[in-house]
């Protein structure tokens, strides 16, 4: 049996004695006693301030919150037993704007009108003056317009002796204002000046006008050469060209004598019906649009027999000429024919008392009324016999027993034929063939 080694002896462990025993022998002493501040030396009185504080008294402790006494209970009104639902407010009824307003044909400018009769020539002592007066009141460009148009009419009178003599001479604003006088072209010219000095845009047209003394051509016949006898206006209101005849708009010949009658057909016409009785000798005066045709030509314009022709008084009393029936200048027999008679605008009255007596007269001398239908037309069915040759007319009663026949009745007019005084003037006729 093998013997084991013999067993090594363990090396003691180490010991902090080995630091113990290199540290020095002496203990340090402790450090001396620390001897406290002493106090500063007590003052004789106490600081005034601190003896105000020291001698508040405490304040009182809180009260305790059981101590506080309840507050009321509060009472709710009751629900109801459903919440009712608010009607709705109604929308404001916006007014109707009246179409009249918006129609420079049938608007109201009675005001206007009236206004610019208060100046009398003979109170004028200067043009600028003039204007400022007549046009002060209005904003709108076709008011201030409107003011010197109807001005014209109440105060220049036409020349007939002048026209007539044909001892016409040109006339300045200045002179036709001290004068009273003029012809077409004396209106244009104070029309212009009158409208530039308040700020218009104003020019005097000249040309052919289809007016006084003025007789159609016979079919076949040739155009004559292109003259000029008429002056006119054409003026920027409110951003449109217009073309205005203050001339035939202050009155008109009838039988060689001046009537000194309103026509405001020649304020507000449309080019188109305008240029019916117009050609300016500047073609681009016409302002026809292309959607009307575009312009025409001197020979469309003397020899136009498209239709019926028209004497002054169709105009000025404010009928329509691209509606009036038959719409073509031959008609002929035997049958019934309709005619049919239509105001520019579908706003005009047409009651009897705003309106005269029209009816159609056949070479016969016989006689048939027309009469106001729903259709806003004045029309009557005429027969016309085998064989009648001659002219077909629209008339109206101008006089009825020497008075003013505006609102005559056509029961009235009928029964009185051959019994009382009765004056008429030509609308329109037709050629019978």
């Amino acid at each position: 049996m093998a013997t084991l080694p013999p067993r090594r002896a363990v090396p003691p462990a180490p010991t902090s004695q080995l630091y113990l025993h290199n540290a020095p022998s002496r203990v340090p002493p402790p450090p001396p006693p620390r001897k406290a501040p002493s106090l500063p030396p007590r003052r004789g009185s106490r600081d005034p301030e601190l003896e105000r504080l020291l001698s508040r008294k405490p304040p009182p402790p809180p009260i305790a919150k059981s101590a506080l006494p309840a507050p009321p209970a509060r009472r709710l009104p009751p629900m109801p037993a459903r919440l009712p639902t608010p009607e709705p407010e109604p929308e404001p009824e916006l007014e109707e704007e009246e179409e009249s307003l918006a129609c420079i044909k049938c608007h109201d400018w009675s005001f206007v009108d009236s206004h610019a009769s208060g100046f009398p020539r003979q109170s004028v002592t200067s043009l600028p003056l003039l204007v400022e007066q007549l046009t002060s009141p209005w904003d709108s460009e076709t008011e201030k317009a409107r003011a010197i148009f109807y001005w014209l009419h109440c105060n220049i009178v036409y020349d007939v002796d002048s026209f007539f003599s044909g001892n016409i001479s040109a006339s300045s604003p200045e002179q036709t204002l001290r004068s009273g006088l003029a012809v077409c072209d004396g209106y244009a010219g104070l029309f212009s000046e009158l409208a530039s000095l308040c700020g218009l845009q104003a020019h005097k047209v000249t040309g052919f006008g289809k007016g006084y003394g003025y007789q159609p051509l016979s079919p076949g016949s040739h155009a004559p050469p292109e003259s000029s006898n008429h002056a006119w206006n054409c003026v920027l209101l409110d951003g449109e060209w217009r073309l205005i005849d203050a001339c035939w708009g202050a009155g008109a010949l009838m039988n060689g004598t001046y009537n000194q009658r309103f026509a405001p057909v020649w304020f507000y016409s449309s080019p188109t019906e305008f240029g019916r009785r117009h050609f300016p000798t500047d073609r681009s005066y016409q302002l026809r649009s292309e959607e009307d045709g575009g312009p025409v030509s001197w020979e469309e314009f003397i020899l136009d027999t498209d239709g019926p022709v028209l004497y002054g008084d169709f105009y000025n009393l404010e009928f329509s000429p691209d509606l009036v029936q038959p719409n073509v200048a031959e008609i002929q027999g035997p049958g019934y024919v309709n005619f049919q008679l239509f105001k520019q605008c579908e706003h005009m009255s047409r009651e009897q008392k705003d309106n005269y007596v029209y009816f159609i007269n056949l070479p016969d001398n016989s006689k048939t009324t027309l009469v106001a239908g729903a259709e806003g037309a004045w029309g009557a069915s005429v027969y016309i016999p085998q064989g009648m040759k001659g002219d077909v007319s629209l008339n109206y009663i101008t006089s009825f027993d020497n008075r003013d026949a505006l609102g005559l009745s056509p029961q009235t007019f009928q029964s009185s034929i051959g019994r009382k005084a009765m004056a008429w003037q030509g609308l329109c006729k037709w050629t019978l063939v």
